[in-house]
C-alpha cells in the first residue's frame, strides 16, 4: 500500500484542497436543515412574511454556493484520482520495460493487459469516487448526529438504534466481497489472456477450423467470469439491502416517535423538520457505505495484483551494475557453462566449453532440443547465468551493464517479430533518426531490395500487426537488415535464413561476407549448407558439444556433421530429381 501512497502524496495539494471544499459542501449542506427550522418556526410564530423570505434567500444563495463548491471539489479529487491512475500506469509500463524474460514466461500476456487495464480503473475508483464519498460520509455523519443530538437527543438515539446491526452486517459481508472481487479480477484476466492468445493466433485458429472450439472454450470462460460477477453483486446487493431497509426502519422510528412529541407540544415543528432533514442527508450516506465497501475491497485487490508486478525485480545480475559505456570487440568464451531454465529443472546445456576470438564466424547446428538457441540467447542477458561461466572479453557477463551488452550484439531470431509501422521504422528500430541512406544500404545487404520494389510505397509501405501482410521470409530479411543497422559487434543468426529459399540465402551470405568479418559472427542453422563457410563449426547434441572444428575437418572425421551433411546433400538430390 505504501508504494500507492507515495503516488498520492505527488498530488497531496490537490486532495487537500478538494477535502476542504468537501468540507465547506458539508457545512453548507448541514446549514440548510438548520436555516430551514428558522423559517417554519417563524411561521409558527407568524413573523413578518419579509422575515421568512430571507430565511428562503439564505437558503437559495447557499444551495447555489453549494452547488459550485461541491463541483469544485469532485474536480479536485476526481482529477487527482485520474493522474494517479495516469502515473501508475506510466510506472507500471516502465516497470515492465525492465523485467526479464523469465518474469514475461510465467505470467500470461492477457493477465498482465487486464492487470493494466481493470485494476488500475478499480485503484482510480477507490482514490476518486471511493475518498470523496468516504470523506462526505464521515463529515455527514459526525456533524450531522451532533446537529441531531443538539435538537432532540432521545428522538436521535431513537432514529440510530439499527445502526450498529447495520455495521455489523457491513463486516460480516465485507470479507466475502474482498474474496469475490478477487476471484472475479482473476477471472477477468483469463478472458483477457484468451481474447489476446486467440487473436494473435486467429490464422492457426482458422487454418485448422478451430473456430467453433475456440468459441465454446472463450464462452466457458465468460460463463464463469458472469457467475463470480453475479455472487460479487449478491454480497454488494446484500449489503445495499441491508442499509436500505435499517435506513428505513430508521425514517419509520422519528416519524412516529417525533410526530407524538410535536402532537404533544415536547418538539417544535421547526425542530421536527430540521431533525427529519438531517436524516434524510445520512440516509444517502448510509446506503452509500455498502458501495463504498465494494470499491474499497475491490480497490485494495487490484492493489495486491499490481504490487505483485511493482515489486518484482530483475533477476539478472547485469541490471544491478552501474551503468556505463563498455566497449566490446567480440571475444565469446564459455566455460563449462550449464543451464537449465526456470521451473523446468532439465538442464538445457551442460559444461559447455568454447573460446570464439573477436571477428570469427561459428556455425552452430545440431538436432531439435540440442540447445542451439539457448546457448546464443544467454549471449544477450535473456536469462541469468552463474558467475564465471559465460565471458565478453575476458569480462564476465554478469559485471557488464545489461544495456550496454545488448547494444553490442544484433540478434536475429527464426520468429520475427515486426511493429505495426513502415518498413523503414521497424529496421531502424535499434537507431532510430538514423540517413535513410544507411536503411537503404541494409536492406540491400538483406536482399531486400527486390521486394521493395514491389511494395506499394518502398520501405514506407506499413506492415499488418505482428508483420503478418509479409512473408516469412520477408520478415526475417527485414529482422537481419534491423541487426546489420545497428553495427554490432556480435551478430546472432538464430536459424534467420530458414524462411528464405536456397538461391537467397547464398545472395544474403555472400553480401554479408564482407560484414561477418568485422564482427563475431554466430551461425545457427538447420541446413549443413548454410554453415560450411564458418571458420568454425559446433555441433550439439543434447546440450553438450559433440563435434567441433572447420568443415574439411568434421567431414574427415566422419562424424555426426558429416552423417548430417550427406542426409541433406541426399534429400536435395531427392528433391531436385
Amino acid at each position: 500500500m505504501s508504494l500507492f501512497l507515495r503516488y498520492v502524496r505527488l498530488h497531496g495539494r490537490h486532495f487537500a484542497l478538494g477535502t476542504v471544499a468537501l468540507i465547506i459542501t458539508n457545512v453548507m449542506t448541514l446549514a440548510i436543515p438548520w436555516m430551514l427550522k428558522g423559517a417554519v418556526e417563524a411561521l409558527e410564530r407568524s413573523a413578518p412574511l419579509a422575515t421568512v423570505g430571507r430565511f428562503a434567500a439564505l437558503i437559495s444563495v447557499t444551495a447555489l454556493l453549494l452547488s459550485v463548491v461541491r463541483t469544485w471539489s469532485r474536480l479536485l479529487i476526481l482529477g487527482a484520482s485520474r493522474r494517479v491512475a495516469c502515473d501508475l500506469r506510466d510506472a507500471m509500463f516502465s516497470h515492465l520495460q525492465t523485467l526479464p524474460a523469465s518474469f514475461y514466461s510465467r505470467h500470461r500476456t492477457g493477465d498482465l493487459m487486464s492487470r493494466a487495464v481493470n485494476d488500475l480503473r478499480l485503484i482510480r475508483s477507490m482514490f476518486g469516487p471511493g475518498i470523496l464519498n468516504a470523506v462526505n460520509v464521515a463529515l455527514l455523519y459526525s456533524v450531522g448526529l451532533a446537529l441531531m443530538l443538539l435538537l432532540d437527543p432521545v428522538l436521535t438515539m431513537a432514529a440510530v438504534l439499527p445502526y450498529p446491526l447495520l455495521l455489523f452486517g457491513v463486516f460480516r459481508v465485507s470479507r466475502t466481497i474482498h474474496d469475490r472481487s478477487n476471484a472475479a479480477q482473476e477471472q477477468l484476466s483469463a478472458i483477457s489472456d484468451k481474447a489476446q492468445e486467440n487473436l494473435s493466433g486467429i490464422n492457426l485458429v482458422k487454418a485448422y477450423v478451430r473456430e467453433a472450439a475456440e468459441i465454446a472454450v472463450f464462452s466457458r470462460l465468460s460463463g464463469e467470469y458472469r457467475h463470480a460477477s453475479l455472487a460479487l453483486a449478491r454480497s454488494r446487493g446484500l449489503i445495499v439491502t441491508l442499509m436500505d431497509g435499517l435506513g428505513g426502519l430508521s425514517r419509520i422510528i422519528v416519524f412516529s416517535l417525533g410526530g407524538w412529541q410535536v402532537v404533544h407540544g415536547t418538539l417544535t415543528l421547526g425542530s421536527f423538520v430540521a431533525l427529519w432533514a438531517y436524516l434524510g442527508l445520512l440516509t444517502g450516506p448510509t446506503i452509500m457505505m455498502g458501495w463504498m465497501v465494494g470499491v474499497f475491497q475491490r480497490g485494495l485487490g487490484a492493489i495486491r495484483r499490481i504490487e505483485e508486478i511493482q515489486t518484482t525485480y530483475s533477476d539478472l545480475p547485469g541490471d544491478r551494475v552501474p551503468a556505463g559505456p563498455v566497449p566490446l570487440r567480440g571475444g565469446v568464451a564459455f566455460h563449462s557453462l550449464s543451464f537449465a531454465y526456470p521451473d523446468h529443472g532439465r538442464a538445457v546445456l551442460d559444461r559447455v566449453t568454447l573460446e570464439v576470438p573477436p571477428g570469427t564466424t561459428v556455425g552452430i547446428v545440431g538436432r531439435v532440443g540440442s540447445g542451439k538457441s539457448t546457448l546464443v540467447h544467454l549471449l544477450g542477458a535473456v536469462y541469468p547465468v552463474p558467475d564465471g561461466m559465460l565471458f565478453i572479453d575476458g569480462r564476465d557477463i554478469n559485471t557488464i551493464p545489461t544495456d550496454q551488452l545488448r547494444a553490442h550484439i544484433g540478434m536475429v531470431p527464426q520468429e520475427t517479430f515486426l511493429f505495426s509501422r513502415s518498413l523503414a521504422d521497424n529496421i531502424a528500430l535499434g537507431r532510430p533518426g538514423c540517413a535513410r541512406d544507411e536503411v537503404e544500404r541494409v536492406a540491400r545487404l538483406a536482399q531486400l531490395d527486390g521486394d521493395l520494389q514491389r511494395f506499394p510505397h518502398g520501405l514506407d509501405t506499413m506492415v499488418g500487426e505482428r508483420g503478418i501482410t509479409l512473408s516469412g521470409g520477408q520478415r526475417q530479411r527485414v529482422a537481419l537488415a534491423r541487426a546489420l543497422l545497428v553495427d554490432p559487434r556480435i551478430l546472432v543468426l538464430d536459424d534467420a535464413l530458414s524462411s528464405v529459399d536456397a538461391d537467397t540465402e547464398r545472395a544474403i551470405l555472400g553480401g554479408l561476407r564482407s560484414i561477418v568479418r568485422q564482427r563475431t559472427t554466430f551461425v545457427i542453422s538447420h541446413r549443413v549448407s548454410t554453415v560450411l563457410g564458418a571458420d568454425r563449426i559446433v555441433v550439439l547434441d543434447d546440450g553438450r558439444i559433440v563435434e567441433s572444428g572447420t568443415s574439411d575437418e568434421l567431414l574427415a572425421h566422419d562424424g555426426a556433421f558429416a552423417r548430417m551433411h550427406r542426409q541433406q546433400r541426399l534429400q536435395n538430390e531427392l528433391e531436385s530429381m
